[in-house]
């Protein structure tokens, strides 16, 4: 009892500490009934995780919330989702942590950073709903290539996925740790894999949850190994912070892979900060309340708990989301 208690009381002491940017009275008290607007999600690309996840959140949304008019729109991930937030042409969004942080422009592809410069005049501020799952580093490769270690794709052809990716800013971070040069493709990780299939490309940067279901397919018709990233992952947490820490993929998460040694960089939803406190509470209620449900079909969210949703990284919470984990203490 005594561990539990100062386990709550640090929680709640964390939970004040996201309050910085937040007066009592901006804090909306939880509402209960339906809520019966729309909600657009900006996802990823539609055999990720993230687009997964989302549609699934859709689902269990429109179970309590039946006159709720859900939109699930496929994108190129973290980056253009935020960006879809901050011009409104979204509601909610997901992204890693890394990405919510506005990377400096040269960890940015030039079509990704001239996105961020379209909106930066008008830019509204954004706020986490809480964190969904992590995401892991994840570099494939063939079995029957001679690749085993980042610094052996010198000069070799690279999915690094598209402009708008989380997965690309970090493929450019951990690439310019190495210290290497690669042939890029801006492939995503089903067509990635699927030309790493047919040789066309030597490997394929994913970052998402695990398994992925396009690794998996494509890991259940080729042999596939995970290249580990070695001393790298102390570098890159050496010069962006927590947003990273060091992760392990267990063995057989493919068909046939061996553990492997990796980062992994949490997942959080995210909404404009003047998003609707009653969508809020009710988006956060279902993700809750319908876990058990949702993972289900997408297993990465069996890890979202209740406990940690409020490591956000260095995005505040939203108001209507402080009260939510007020009320719902675990």
């Amino acid at each position: 009892m005594r561990t539990r208690t100062g386990a709550i009381a640090g929680w709640l002491a964390v939970l004040s500490a996201c309050l910085g940017c937040s007066t009592a009275a901006e804090i909306t008290p939880g509402i209960s009934e339906p809520f019966h607007g729309s909600v657009v999600i900006s996802a990823g690309n539609t055999t990720g995780v993230y687009y997964a996840w989302s549609e699934q959140l859709a689902k269990q949304l429109k179970v309590t919330n039946p006159r709720l008019r859900m939109t699930v729109k496929k994108s190129d991930g973290s980056v253009e989702n935020l960006d879809r937030l901050r011009s409104g042409a979204a509601d909610l969004g997901l992204s890693t942590v890394d990405a919510t942080e506005h990377p400096a422009r040269d960890d940015l592809s030039p079509a990704a950073a001239d996105a961020e410069d379209a909106i930066d005049a008008t830019s509204v501020p954004l706020r986490a709903l809480g964190r969904i799952y992590d995401d892991y580093v994840q570099i494939v490769v063939r079995a029957d290539s001679g690749l085993h270690t980042v610094s052996d794709l010198a000069g070799r052809r690279v999915a690094v996925n598209t402009p708008g990716s989380g997965t690309a800013l970090v493929a450019g971070r951990v690439l310019k740790a190495a210290g290497i040069s690669v042939t890029e493709s801006d492939l995503g990780v089903a067509d990635g894999t699927a030309a790493l299939e047919r040789k066309q490309v030597d490997a394929v940067f994913w970052s998402g949850g695990i398994p992925t279901p396009s690794i998996v397919a494509a890991a259940g018709r080729t042999k596939l190994r995970l290249l580990p990233l070695g001393d790298l992952a102390a570098a890159l947490r050496a010069t962006y912070g927590s947003v990273y820490r060091p992760a392990t993929i267990p063995p057989g998460r493919y068909p046939g892979t061996d553990e492997v040694a990796t980062l992994a960089s949490a997942n959080v939803l995210v909404a404009r900060a003047d998003a609707d406190p009653r969508m809020v509470t009710a988006v956060l209620s279902t993700i809750f309340g319908q876990r058990d449900a949702i993972g289900l079909a997408v297993p990465a969210a069996n890890a979202t708990d209740r406990r940690t949703a409020i490591w956000t990284g260095g995005l505040s919470l939203h108001p209507a989301a402080v009260a939510y984990y007020r009320r719902t203490k675990p």
